[in-house]
């Protein structure tokens, strides 16, 4: 890479205009967020959706950066990265490539660095956190492997909650939007067409003892959650991925996923009433 950047403490829109970036993700909602971001920095990013299609891409055609989501259908983000670790071809072999892990969990790090991958970020992320870690890659800057962004709202934990109070905030996507009304109606017509089938499938899971649906629904959902900041189920949809992949507690899982599908359905009718959709 030829390209010399300038290392900055803020975020500047111009510093990665000439990269080339594959954003390997395969949620909707992720895929705005990050796309979203990147466009404010003139990147306008080539999206895979499953381990196979970045194979594919990055053998047809030249990447400076890869942002490569680790649960992906198909093949996994760690699978496809040692796939790419193994090609013939040296530039195409050593691109870097940045891990996006759902998994805020202190360990996890090792198995990217295994495979070859060059750094990871937590989400749900913001502007500064994607910034700092496409910097240190591309800059190659000394330091430790990754950095578990630890910072969460306080989880409201009431088991009851009311339809009327205002579940979801989309503050963060307020400041990626920069105005944008048509950015958050975007992300709010995602929502409505992939994250109510989601939740609603998690339910029937449960039901059905389908426990390792249940946490692959749990950990699908869970970077939603996140990033529209739904506090009072955080915990839950953690709580489901983990306790369902170890089958534990499955009564109490039953009862959790029907309240994780309780909130997600409300903030939907929530959705649909703020945006007149």
């Amino acid at each position: 890479m030829t390209e010399t950047f300038t290392i900055t403490t803020e975020p500047n829109e111009h510093a990665f205009r000439n990269l080339k970036i594959l954003l390997a993700e395969d949620n909707e909602v992720n895929q705005l967020l990050a796309k979203g971001i990147l466009r404010l920095w003139g990147i306008d990013a080539k999206v895979a959706t499953t381990g196979y299609e970045v194979l594919d891409l990055i053998n047809s055609e030249d990447f400076d950066l890869i942002l490569m989501d680790i649960q992906m259908p198909e093949k996994s983000g760690i699978e496809a990265a040692g796939e790419i670790r193994e090609l013939a071809d040296l530039k195409k072999k050593n691109i870097p490539i940045i891990a996006l892990t759902a998994n805020g969990l202190m360990g996890e790090e090792k198995k990217y660095q295994d495979v070859g991958m060059d750094d990871f970020l937590t989400k749900p992320f913001k502007q500064a956190d994607l910034y700092e870690v496409i910097e240190r890659v591309v800059m190659k800057k000394e330091g430790s492997f990754g950095r578990i962004n630890t910072n969460q709202t306080a989880v409201n934990q009431m088991e009851t909650i009311l339809q009327e109070e205002k579940l979801y905030d989309l503050k963060q996507l307020e400041e990626i939007a920069a105005g944008n009304q048509d950015f958050l109606i975007s992300l709010a017509r995602i929502y409505l067409n992939t994250v109510p089938q989601n939740s609603a499938e998690l339910v029937e899971a449960s039901k059905a003892n389908e426990w390792d649906k249940v946490s692959k629904l749990a950990h699908k959902l869970k970077s939603t959650v996140d990033t529209m900041n739904l506090d009072c189920i955080k915990i839950d949809i953690r709580t489901l991925e983990v306790d369902a992949k170890n089958k534990v507690n499955k009564d109490a899982l039953k009862t959790l996923a029907l309240k994780v599908d309780n909130v997600i359905q409300t903030v939907a009718r929530q959705l649909q009433h703020d945006f007149s959709l």
